[in-house]
C-alpha cells in the first residue's frame, strides 16, 4: 500500500495533486489524463479549516516508483518540478511509425558502404597511371579517395552491423538469462571497448560479441593498411611532326661547304659560279669537327627539338670500310715500308716497325707514292683509300711472344645512313646502321668540265679522316758515336694517332710492349701504366679495321653538329616530359574493403534471421529504453544491492517488454549441508 493511504481523508474535500514540493527526489509526478485522473482524498488544509496537510512520505524517504499509484508515472527529471500529468496510455502509445525502420536502414547503410568501397576502387583504378597535375589536384584526389571515402564507409558499415547488434541484443535478452552487469556492458559494447573485457558477455552473449567486435575493427583499417595510391616520376610522351635536320654532304649544290675546291680560273669572289671546279682538300670546318670527333671517340653533340624527344631520320654520306689487303697491294706495301725505314731520322736507323700508315698516290705509270704526312691544301693525284701495315699478335689469349704483320687497305663508300636520334636528361643517345652503294673515287676533273660536288665533298671527308690516321710507330737504333749519356734503343711516334681515341687499339700492343720489354711479349692488362690502361678503355682495345669504320660512322654524324652543313626536312618527333603519376596497388585496397564488407554482409544475413524469426524488436532509443523502464520488476530489480549479480529476461509477448527475475546464488549464501 503507499505510504499516503495511512492519513486520514476528509470526504468533503478533493483536492488534484498537481505540484509535489516537498519530495526532493528526482521524480515527478505527472498528470494523467482527465479519464485516469488520481483524485486524493485529504484533510482541509490549514488555511481552510486549521488541520496540517497529509503527509505522502515518510521522514527521509523518498517516493520511488513503487510507492505510487499504478497510474502514475515516475521518470528522472532535470526541468522544474511542474510537470504536465499525462497519462500513461497516451506516453507508451505504441510505435505505429516506421516499424521496419531498423532493419532498412542495416539495409541502407550495407549498400552505402558496398557502394562506397566499389566506387573508392573504381576511382583509383581510373587514376591509375595518369598524369598527377598540379598540387591542388593531387592533394584533392588522395583526399576524397583517401580518408574522406574511408570514413564514409567506417560510418555506413559500422552503422549497418551495430543496428544488427542492436536486433541480436534484444532477441539474447528474449532467449538468453543474463546478469545485469553483463547487459550493462552488452548495451555499453557500442561505446566503450572495455566491455569486452566482461567474460561473461563472451559466455551468454557470443554472437553478439563478435558483432560487437567487428564493428570496432572497422575502425583500424586506415592506421594499418599500407598507401594504395601513390605518386611517381614518369614520362609523358607526345608525337609532333617537326623540322629536323639531316646532313647534305650528298647533295651536289652543299658540296662548297665541306670541300675547297676554287675555279679552275682562279678563286675570286665573280668566280664563285663556275661549274669547272679543281680539288685541293677539306675546308677548315670539316677538318675542325673531324679532329674534335677523333679525339673524344665520340659523336659531337648535336643539336636537340626538346630536352627529352627522339625522331628518326635516314640520308646519305661517306662510310669508310676496311679489308685485308690482297697480294698486290701486300707487296706494294712492304716495298714503300722498306723504303721508309732505310731513310735514317737524325741519325738512327728504324730496326723495327709497329705501324705504318699512309695514303696511296697513283702516277699515270701505275706507281704508287706513300702520302704518309698530314696534306696540305693543294691539288694532288691522291686517292680515297688508306694503306696500313702494323704488328699484331698471333694469339691474344696467351702470353706468347709471337707477331706477325698484317696488311689492310681502308676505303671511301657512299652509305645511307638510317639513325635514331634520342636525348634525355642532357645526354644523347644516338644508334644505327648504314647500308654501303658504291665505291667513292677521288676527284679526277677535265679542265672546262663540270665537277660533281658532292664527290668533292666525299673525298673532303676521306681526306680528314686520313688525317687522323697516316703516320708510323717505329722502334730506332742510334748510330752515333756517343752512346753512353742516351739509351741505345728508342721507339717513335709519328703519327696523329697519338691524339685520337685510336691509340688505344690492341694493333698498337706490339710497339707499346716494346717499351716494357724488349723481347715485345704480351703484358696482362692490370701491369700496364695508367695511361695505357685509359687509352685502351677508349678503345675498348678493339682492332684498328673496327675502329676506323667507327670513326668514319662518328665524323658523319657529328657534322650534323654544325647548322651549316645542315638542312631540315619534316619527320616525327616523340617528345616526352618529366611527370608525377598515380600508381594505383589493387590489394592494397581491395584485399581490407572484401573482408570488411563480406562480415558485414555475414552481420547483415544475421540481422535478416532475427527480423524473419522474432520480429521488429526494439531500438537502444531513450524511448524504448524508457519504455522497458516502465516495468516495475526491472526497475525493482535494478535498484536491489544485489543486482548486477541477478539474471533477467525479457518477456516481448504484450505491448511492452517484461522482464524477469532469476535468483542466483551468491558464493556466500549459506546453502545446506
Amino acid at each position: 500500500m503507499p505510504h499516503a493511504a495511512t492519513h486520514s481523508r476528509s470526504e468533503n474535500v478533493e483536492r488534484v495533486v498537481t505540484n509535489v514540493t516537498a519530495v526532493p527526489s528526482p521524480c515527478s509526478i505527472v498528470e494523467p489524463s482527465p479519464e485516469t485522473r488520481i483524485r486524493v482524498t485529504q484533510a482541509q488544509t490549514s488555511e481552510s479549516r486549521g488541520q496540517e496537510s497529509p503527509n505522502l512520505t515518510s521522514p527521509g524517504e523518498e517516493l520511488r516508483p513503487r510507492d505510487l499509484s499504478p497510474d502514475v508515472v515516475c521518470f528522472p527529471s532535470n526541468t522544474s518540478s511542474d510537470v504536465s500529468r499525462r497519462g500513461r496510455h497516451e506516453i507508451w502509445r505504441p510505435r505505429r511509425y516506421y516499424k521496419w525502420k531498423s532493419p532498412l536502414l542495416m539495409f541502407v547503410f550495407f549498400i552505402l558502404g558496398l557502394g562506397i568501397s566499389i566506387g573508392h576502387c573504381t576511382f583509383y583504378s581510373a587514376l591509375n597511371n595518369t598524369i598527377v597535375g598540379s598540387q591542388w589536384q593531387q592533394e584533392n584526389n588522395l583526399r576524397q579517395g583517401g580518408p574522406l571515402s574511408i570514413l564514409l564507409l567506417q560510418i555506413t558499415l559500422s552503422a549497418s552491423v551495430w543496428q544488427t547488434y542492436t536486433q541480436w541484443i534484444w532477441r539474447s535478452v528474449k532467449k538468453t538469462a543474463m546478469t545485469i552487469a553483463t547487459l550493462n556492458d552488452v548495451f555499453g559494447a557500442d561505446t566503450s571497448v572495455l566491455s569486452f573485457l566482461n567474460f561473461d558477455m563472451l559466455r551468454d552473449f557470443k554472437v553478439g560479441y563478435f558483432i560487437a567486435v567487428f564493428a570496432w575493427t572497422l575502425v583500424l583499417p586506415p592506421f594499418f593498411t599500407p598507401g594504395t595510391l601513390s605518386v611517381h616520376q614518369s614520362t609523358n610522351q607526345v608525337v609532333v611532326e617537326q623540322a629536323v635536320p639531316y646532313l647534305t654532304i650528298a647533295n651536289s649544290t652543299e658540296g662548297h661547304l665541306y670541300a675547297y675546291s676554287p675555279s679552275d680560273q682562279g678563286d675570286r669572289f665573280n668566280f664563285k659560279n663556275v661549274t669547272a671546279r679543281v680539288f685541293t682538300g677539306p675546308r677548315s670546318i670539316l677538318t675542325l669537327l673531324s679532329t674534335a670527333t677523333a679525339a673524344q671517340g665520340a659523336i659531337l653533340p648535336i643539336k636537340a627539338p626538346y630536352n627529352h624527344s627522339s625522331y628518326s631520320i635516314n640520308f646519305f654520306g661517306p662510310a669508310v670500310q676496311c679489308r685485308q689487303a690482297d697480294t698486290s697491294v701486300e707487296s706494294k706495301i712492304n716495298d714503300l715500308l722498306k723504303q721508309k725505314m732505310d731513310k735514317p731520322v737524325q741519325g738512327a736507323n728504324e730496326v723495327e716497325n709497329a705501324y705504318y700508315a699512309f695514303v696511296p698516290a697513283f702516277d699515270p705509270q701505275g706507281g704508287v707514292t706513300a702520302l704518309s704526312e698530314v696534306r696540305h691544301q693543294t691539288p694532288v693525284n691522291a686517292s680515297n683509300q688508306l694503306w696500313m701495315v702494323f704488328q699484331r699478335y698471333i694469339n691474344v689469349t696467351d702470353s706468347a711472344c709471337d707477331y706477325k704483320q698484317y696488311h689492310q687497305v681502308c676505303e671511301l663508300w657512299n652509305a645511307r645512313y638510317n639513325i635514331h636520334l634520342s636525348w634525355e636528361n642532357g645526354f644523347q643517345n644516338i644508334t644505327g646502321s648504314r647500308n654501303f652503294s658504291h665505291e667513292v673515287e677521288y676527284p679526277n676533273d677535265k679542265p672546262h668540265e663540270t665537277s660533281n660536288m658532292a664527290q668533292h665533298a666525299y673525298s673532303a671527308f676521306m681526306w680528314s679522316l686520313t688525317d687522323q690516321v697516316v703516320g708510323s710507330f717505329g722502334w730506332f737504333n742510334d748510330t752515333t758515336a756517343n752512346t753512353t749519356t742516351r739509351n741505345k734503343t728508342f721507339g717513335i711516334i709519328n703519327s696523329p694517332i697519338q691524339q685520337n681515341s685510336l691509340l688505344g687499339t690492341s694493333d698498337l700492343d706490339v710497339f707499346f710492349d716494346f717499351n716494357e720489354d724488349v723481347g715485345a711479349c704480351q703484358i696482362p692488362y692490370a701491369k700496364l701504366s695508367p695511361q695505357r690502361q685509359q687509352d685502351k678503355d677508349l678503345a675498348k682495345n678493339r682492332m684498328l679495321g673496327e675502329l676506323i669504320e667507327e670513326m668514319s660512322f662518328n665524323m658523319t654524324i657529328s657534322l650534323m653538329h654544325n647548322d651549316l652543313l645542315t638542312r631540315n626536312v619534316t619527320r616525327i618527333v616523340n617528345v616526352w616530359e618529366d611527370v608525377n603519376r598515380y600508381r594505383y596497388s589493387p590489394t592494397g585496397l581491395f584485399i581490407p574493403y572484401a573482408l570488411a564488407c563480406l562480415f558485414s554482409f555475414v552481420t547483415v544475413l544475421i540481422g535478416v534471421a532475427t527480423y524473419a524469426k522474432h520480429g521488429v524488436l526494439p531500438d537502444k532509443k531513450f524511448q524504448d529504453i524508457l519504455s522497458a523502464g516502465e516495468d516495475p520488476n526491472a526497475i525493482q530489480l535494478a535498484r536491489e544491492p544485489t543486482s548486477r549479480r541477478r539474471s533477467i529476461t525479457a518477456d516481448f509477448g504484450g505491448e511492452h517488454p517484461t522482464f524477469r527475475a532469476a535468483t542466483v546464488p551468491t558464493p556466500f549464501s549459506n546453502q545446506p549441508h
